[in-house]
């Protein structure tokens, strides 16, 4: 299991700034894995309660929230990472559990008991939590993705554009869902790292006068709920 507690800023930020500050993060920071050919797609399945809690929270912009989620990064893939996100303010913990192909299609089917089958202490919390809250499948979100890492203070920044979402089809490894564009001619760009941000990356960061922002891709990637539900 992999559990993760660091500072997390996001900004707005141009089609044409993301172009340059990729140009200039690329000659400072190292790719991730996924980026070493540039920008590489993530799929996102979430989970909320029967009562829309999740997302009701994020609505009313509740200190301590949290989001469930299965995420993948091609549809052939036999393992799949299930996460926990907590937010308190700009604080994020991340806990992540890998899981089976099959385990991940019985819990799109709103069965959890497996989740008991493993040894870690997150699987037995999703259970318990999944079970009690009726959680079950509600959006799947898309995108694409490029990542820059840096060791010290484990910084990680990523730049995410064409982000889409599905409300209707809910079935992660389907490789033709019926999408929706959620944010047009945007492009959201995170900052994550523990303590502090190091000075040469403030600096080019500060060039392009960002302002921190509250944005959700989960958030946003609901707007039939928004319409007709809340």
């Amino acid at each position: 299991m992999l559990s993760v507690l660091r500072s997390e800023l996001k900004y707005w930020i141009s089609y044409r700034d993301s172009l340059l500050l990729q140009k200039e993060l690329g000659e400072l920071l190292m790719p991730d894995s996924y980026s070493q050919d540039g920008f590489y797609r993530v799929k996102s399945l979430y989970f909320d309660s029967i009562n829309q809690k999740d997302y009701v929270e994020k609505l009313d912009g509740v200190e301590e929230r949290r989001k469930i989620r299965m995420r993948i990064y091609d549809e052939d893939s036999d393992t799949v990472k299930l996460e926990c996100k907590q937010k308190k303010g700009s604080l994020q913990h991340k806990e992540s559990l890998l899981i089976s192909r099959e385990d991940a299609v019985r819990y799109m089917e709103g069965d959890y008991g497996t989740l008991l089958d493993y040894e870690e202490e997150l699987a037995w919390k999703l259970y318990c939590d999944m079970t009690l809250g009726c959680y079950r499948p509600a959006v799947i979100i898309e995108y694409e993705r490029c990542a820059y890492m840096y060791g010290e203070y484990n910084t990680r920044i990523t730049i995410d554009r064409h982000v889409r979402s599905s409300e209707l089809s809910l079935d992660l490894f389907d490789k033709e869902l019926s999408w929706v564009n959620t944010i047009e001619d945007a492009v959201i760009l995170e900052v994550k790292y523990n303590e502090k941000l190091i000075e040469p990356i403030r600096r080019i960061l500060a060039k392009y006068h960002l302002t921190n922002v509250s944005v959700s891709k989960y958030g946003s990637g609901r707007p039939v709920l928004e319409r007709y539900l809340v």
